[in-house]
């Protein structure tokens, strides 16, 4: 699975090369962008043994980083995110991935976007039975993840963007111990960014 991820990064910045580095005029119209992001997440998951599970979802807010560049009709990032858990389920949950979005250019003041998303997710979680009581050990987690994601981008000024957007990963991890498995699914998530840019040289 890690040798797929970075076939899809390898591949995706590739293609998004030959599309922009053939233009010669690229950097002239290219941004550097810096993101700073916050936003809330749901975690689905599912518990128990095959016959007998129960499904339900954990809400965390989190923080994140994002680096990357811009051209008139594509974004890239890559983007790092740290989840908090306030009920104590999760101890952490991180992701790392890479995101290629396209741009709507709807006006001077705003634009939309559609993109893709894929990278790895790290977790560490206690999990808790039906009856609410937490197992005496934690699980760990560390499994890629894909998705998509869509929002708008606000242009504050030249050199700042008010990004607001949703996001959907596909996480798919199992981890069984004593016959007992904990899944987790999807992570939906909402979240909001700053966006610094400024032009390449």
């Amino acid at each position: 699975m890690k040798n797929k991820i970075k076939s899809i990064v390898v591949v995706s910045s590739l293609l998004l090369g030959s599309t922009t580095f053939a233009d010669e005029n690229f950097y002239s119209q290219t941004k550097s962008l810096v993101g700073i992001e916050g936003g809330y997440s749901s975690v689905d998951y599912e518990y128990g043994v095959r016959t007998s599970n129960t499904q339900g979802s954990v809400s965390l807010e989190n923080v994140g980083l994002k680096i990357g560049a811009e051209s008139e009709d594509f974004r890239i990032f890559l983007s790092g995110a740290y989840f908090f858990d306030s009920g104590s389920q999760y101890d952490y949950l991180t992701t790392y991935g890479l995101a290629i979005q396209y741009k709507f250019n709807v006006s001077k003041v705003l634009n939309f976007y559609l993109g893709a998303n894929a990278g790895l997710m790290n977790a560490k979680v206690r999990a808790k039975n039906s009856s609410g009581v937490p197992e005496t050990f934690s699980r760990t987690f560390s499994d890629p993840y894909f998705g998509g994601d869509l929002g708008a981008n606000i242009h504050l000024g030249d050199a700042v963007d008010l990004e607001l957007g949703g996001r959907v990963m596909s996480v798919q991890a199992d981890n069984t111990q004593g016959g007992v498995t904990y899944r987790i699914g999807n992570i939906v998530q909402g979240y909001g960014s700053l966006i610094f840019k400024w032009q390449m040289d």
